[in-house]
């Protein structure tokens, strides 16, 4: 009886669990989503380097909704091997989780050298072709130099053999208007390092807490699982006990068990049998 309530107690405990497993996900969904929106505005200038951190947390949100999925069998079904299992991809999904927040760290430390080397490869390209065309407002660094407010890779220093783009004035008239009064004085290589930093931090610090948050109630599911192997364990017992007792009772109980008839007690009508002749009391015959 007190294994039957502590089963049913830690059952409701991994549904709750499963909940949290739940929010986690939307919230892996939405920081990865939001992580790759923001890095969508400089991603060919880094030569579509350094966004695989926010794609994999992304990644890891439909997998902990089928994580949730198989839980949720486990617990309705009372299958041990079903938690385990359960189990187990908890534990590999929690450590590919801690191993991203370490990477994502990792790759922030070795950044700056590696965003200054895709910068000035790009910028390169677009200073040859803005020697021949200057028309090109559609050109990625014409986009990314208005939306984060920068100029050249260093500043403006960098046009010094050309007039500054329409994409560098801070108000410019038209977008074929390369002349301005006002331009903006910041290069674009701070900006970029700077976001991208940002990034990967938020996607080291979000992956950590939302392990720790997938790690508590991990012993809840294999608590459970015990649990379940106990009660199989004690009902394969008690079937084995019960046969084995009914085995050693005397023949006339098993009879009367088994709803047998005894010999003695046939009807003496019965087609087939013998009528038994008892002698008669007082030694008549």
């Amino acid at each position: 009886m007190a294994l039957t309530k502590r089963i049913k107690c830690f059952k409701y405990m991994v549904y709750c669990y499963i909940v949290l497993l739940a929010v986690t996900g939307c919230a892996q969904i939405f920081l990865g989503t939001s992580l790759l929106w923001g890095h969508s505005g400089h991603y060919g200038v880094v030569q579509n380097r350094l966004w695989a951190p926010a794609a994999l947390l992304l990644c890891l949100g439909p997998g902990t909704f089928i994580l949730c999925w198989i839980g949720c069998q486990a617990t309705n079904q009372k299958k041990k091997c079903l938690l385990g299992l359960f189990a187990t991809f908890l534990v590999i999904n929690i450590l590919i989780q801690f191993l991203l927040c370490g990477w994502s760290l990792a790759m922030r430390e070795h950044l700056p050298s590696s965003v200054e080397i895709y910068i000035d490869d790009s910028f390169v390209e677009f200073l040859d072709k803005f020697s021949r065309t200057k028309v090109d407002n559609l050109h990625l660094w014409n986009r990314m130099q208005s939306q984060l407010q920068c100029c050249g890779v260093d500043g403006p220093l960098d046009y010094r053999r050309l007039s500054l783009p329409w994409s560098c004035c801070s108000r410019p008239e038209t977008a074929y208007e390369s002349a301005c009064d006002t331009h903006y004085k910041r290069g674009c290589l701070a900006v970029v390092s700077e976001q991208i930093k940002y990034t990967l931090l938020i996607t080291a610090f979000g992956a950590a807490i939302i392990a720790i948050f997938q790690s508590l109630g991990l012993f809840c599911v294999v608590h459970l699982a015990i649990l379940y192997g106990k009660n199989d364990n004690g009902y394969d017992n008690n079937k084995l006990s019960k046969k084995r007792q009914q085995q050693f009772l005397p023949l006339s109980i098993q009879d009367k068990r088994q709803d047998i008839p005894s010999p003695l007690s046939l009807s003496p009508t019965a087609p087939g049998h013998r009528v038994l002749k008892t002698s008669a009391p007082g030694g008549k015959k």
